[in-house]
């Protein structure tokens, strides 16, 4: 709403600074003709961003602002009982949906589907008996509906109000089967601070809007992860994004560390409410990497998502580009 509040008030004091300003061409009204095409259009434009809001304020169960921007939970696809759904929006970033209907409400949705790089992780991961398991950035929750009764899942959120939303409007982690634990504050620091987790699969889910956190894709961010990951664990990154192409500063990272990286790419599913999802494995254990399901996936990835032969520097707390890798 406030976008589109913005966009009118702009445009109507761009007409009324045409008007008034004795140095434009538009002074006092003159030419008729060009001043009716503006006036015509303003119309236009004002009814589009009113008949936008009204949907949007018709569809919209919560909003909330504080630092960090604004959140906000809303329904879509209300008209088809299946694929109703709540989604939280920050901006025009997607931070994740849950199907309505008590039945599929335990789908995994958006990038976090089976056969995305996290499912595949988690088939994969060597079993310690319970898993567990390290996220930075809870979204709506969504990990948490792969728990089992004997995992441990660890979130790691800067943003109080994405938690209480979170809460208050999706079920995935009341739902969750396994011990869950949300940690307030900035991953980078809550991790540094801690003794070692011994994470299983330690997901790095926080670069899918147009506002990177650099800060933890750096050299010295990267060591304070492997400190936490058991020696045979995996690093899940999630690196879809509009705007920037990650995987290369993933892969300097990695070779950084001496590890290899692999690309998952999976292809979306609007049934399961499910998009296009893009994620690097991080890992020492070479048996896992050449497992049938892996290498089947690896194949497909290369499909979907040719490889980038850019050349980007090891990212550090001294040094990051983001212009290099935009896409």
């Amino acid at each position: 709403m406030p976008r589109e509040a913005f966009s009118w008030g702009w445009s109507l004091l761009a007409l009324v600074t045409f008007f008034r300003d004795k140095n434009s061409r538009l002074y006092h009204g003159r030419p008729v003709w060009a001043w009716a095409v503006l006036v015509l259009a303003w119309l236009g434009l004002a009814k589009t961003l009113r008949t936008h809001a009204g949907e949007v304020l018709q569809n919209e169960i919560a909003v909330t602002r504080n630092f960090y921007g604004v959140l906000r939970v809303a329904l879509e696809n209300v008209d088809n009982l299946k694929l109703r759904s709540r989604m939280m929006v920050h901006g025009r970033t997607l931070h994740g949906r849950q199907f309505v209907d008590a039945e599929r409400q335990a789908i995994p949705t958006t990038y976090y589907g089976a056969r995305s790089g996290f499912g595949l992780a988690l088939k994969l991961a060597p079993r310690h008996s319970g898993l567990r398991v390290g996220i930075v950035g809870l979204g709506v929750g969504t990990l948490a509906t792969y728990a089992r009764s004997d995992d441990y899942y660890r979130f790691y959120e800067i943003d109080p109000n994405v938690i209480r939303l979170a809460r208050e409007h999706f079920t995935f982690l009341k739902d969750c089967q396994g011990q869950v634990d949300l940690v307030l504050g900035d991953a980078r620091l809550s991790l540094e601070r801690e003794a070692p987790q011994n994470f299983d699969v330690l997901v790095l889910d926080a670069f899918s809007s147009d506002a990177i956190p650099v800060h933890l894709l750096t050299r010295e961010a990267w060591d304070i992860y492997l400190r936490h990951l058991r020696p045979d664990g995996i690093l899940a990154v999630h690196v879809s994004n509009k705007f920037f192409d990650l995987k290369p500063v993933i892969d300097r990272l990695a070779e950084h560390s001496g590890l290899p990286a692999v690309k998952i790419a999976s292809a979306g599913n609007k049934q399961a409410g499910q998009r296009d999802a893009h994620w690097m494995l991080v890992t020492s254990n070479a048996a896992l990497l050449e497992t049938p399901k892996l290498r089947e996936a690896r194949k497909l990835t290369d499909v979907l998502d040719p490889s980038d032969s850019r050349n980007v520097p090891l990212w550090t707390d001294g040094y990051s580009n983001l212009v290099q890798v935009l896409k």
